[in-house]
C-alpha cells in the first residue's frame, strides 16, 4: 500500500473488496470445525463480529492519529473483547513512540487504576504484548486527586513517568470500580507535548485503506483468539483449568491474575463455585458466552465482586451459576445460556494465586 501522491492513487474499491474478504474469513471462524451450532451461540458469534468492527473502526479510523490523540472507550456494554471486565472503564489512545505526551486529570473513586502501553497493533493486532506499565502506587496525587503522567522516551524528573519506546503505538487505561455506575470515574485528558496546535489534515485515501485492512485483520484475529481459547476450555467442562495461551497472556496487566472454567449445564443443574479470595485490591467473578463476551450485565446479575458478593464468616465465597434463581446468595444468572465461561480475577501487587473449585448440583438441592 506504499503510494506516491504524484503518480499513484490507492484503489479504495479494491481495498474494500479485501476488507469484505477478511470479514468473510472472520465469519468462517464462527462456523468451522464443529463450533457451537446452538442458535443462541451462532447469533451471538455473528453479533460479536459486528461489535468488533464497530470498535476497531473507532480505533483505527476515527481516532488513529497519534498527533491528535483522544482517549476513547471502545469496550463497553455493547462492544466486548475476549473476557473483558464489566467493572472496568477502558480508555485507549493512539501513540507515536518517538513523541512525548502528557496525561492528566483527577483520581475519581476507582478501586484500581493501571496504564499499559503496547507496540505493534496491540491486543489482537500482533506485537510483543504489554510494554510498559504504571499503577496507582507509582503515581503522585494532589489533595484533590489531581495527577499528571508524562509518556516519553526520556525521564522527566519531578513527574510521574511512563516510559515509551520508538515502536510504542497505543495506550490503554483501566479503571476498576467496586460499584460501576455509582463510583465517580477519573477525569482524564491527553495531549502531545512536542507538537503544534494545527488541526488534523484532510482525510487521505491511504488512511482509509490502512484502517479498513487493519480492521479486517483485527476482527478475524480476535474472533479466532476468543473462539480458540473457549474451545480449549470446553474440552474440560465445569473444571477450572489454565486454557489461556500466549496470544492473550502476553497482553495482560502484570497485576491481574485470571482463571476460568467452561460451564455446561442442563436446565435443572447449577454449578457451585467456591473460593477464598486472596488479599488483594479487588476481585471479581463474571459469566461469559461461548465467544468469551460477558453476558448481558445491564439486565442480569452475571458478575459479583468484593463489594457486591456475600462473604462467609470464614472469608470464603460460594457462587451459584444457574439458569434460574435458586433462592440462595450469590446467584449468577446465565441469562438464557446453558453453556459459556465463568472467570475470576485477583487484582493487585504481589497477590497470592487461588484456583476456585466447582461442582455440579441439581437446582432442587
Amino acid at each position: 500500500m506504499e503510494t506516491n501522491e504524484r503518480t499513484e492513487r490507492v484503489d479504495l474499491a479494491a481495498v474494500w473488496g479485501q476488507f469484505c474478504g477478511l470479514l468473510n474469513e472472520a465469519g468462517d471462524v464462527i462456523t468451522r470445525d464443529g463450533r457451537p451450532d446452538d442458535p443462541l451461540d451462532r447469533a451471538e458469534g455473528f453479533r460479536m463480529l459486528t461489535r468488533l468492527m464497530r470498535g476497531a473502526l473507532e480505533t483505527y479510523l476515527e481516532h488513529s492519529d497519534p498527533s491528535h490523540p483522544d482517549l476513547v472507550c471502545t469496550c463497553h456494554e455493547t462492544i466486548k473483547i475476549v473476557a473483558e471486565n464489566p467493572d472496568n472503564l477502558y480508555l485507549g489512545a493512539a501513540l507515536d513512540g518517538s513523541r512525548e505526551y502528557r496525561v492528566w486529570g483527577t483520581r475519581g473513586d476507582a478501586r484500581w487504576i493501571s496504564f499499559n502501553t503496547f507496540a505493534g497493533g496491540g491486543f489482537g493486532g500482533g506485537g510483543a504484548g504489554t510494554g510498559t506499565t504504571l499503577h496507582e502506587h507509582q503515581m503522585a496525587f494532589g489533595p484533590d486527586g489531581a495527577f499528571e503522567v508524562i509518556l516519553s522516551g526520556r525521564e522527566h524528573p519531578g513527574t510521574t513517568w511512563l516510559p515509551i519506546v520508538p515502536d510504542t503505538k497505543s495506550l490503554t487505561i483501566r479503571q476498576t470500580f467496586a460499584r460501576k455506575g455509582i463510583d465517580r470515574p477519573a477525569e482524564i485528558h491527553i495531549e502531545v507535548l512536542d507538537g503544534d496546535a494545527a488541526p488534523p489534515p484532510p482525510l487521505r485515501e491511504e488512511t482509509v485503506a490502512r484502517a479498513l485492512l487493519t480492521t479486517g485483520h483485527y476482527i478475524r484475529a480476535v474472533a479466532e483468539m476468543g473462539a480458540s481459547w473457549a474451545d480449549r476450555s470446553a474440552r474440560n467442562p465445569n473444571v477450572w483449568i489454565d486454557a489461556q495461551d500466549d496470544d492473550t497472556r502476553a497482553f495482560k496487566d502484570p497485576q491481574i491474575t485470571y482463571h476460568q472454567a467452561y460451564f455446561d449445564l442442563v436446565p435443572d443443574e447449577a454449578l457451585v463455585v467456591e473460593f477464598t479470595p486472596p488479599p488483594c485490591d479487588y476481585w471479581m467473578i463474571a459469566l461469559h458466552n461461548h465467544w468469551m463476551e460477558t453476558l448481558d450485565y445491564t439486565h442480569h446479575t452475571i458478575t459479583l465482586n468484593n463489594h457486591t458478593a456475600e462473604v462467609e464468616p470464614d472469608g470464603s465465597v460460594r457462587c451459584v451459576i444457574a439458569p434460574r434463581d435458586p433462592g440462595v446468595p450469590n446467584w449468577l444468572d446465565t441469562a438464557g445460556h446453558l453453556r459459556g465461561l465463568v472467570g475470576v480475577r485477583w487484582v493487585g501487587d504481589d497477590v497470592p494465586d487461588v484456583l476456585p473449585t466447582s461442582r455440579l448440583v441439581l437446582l432442587g438441592d
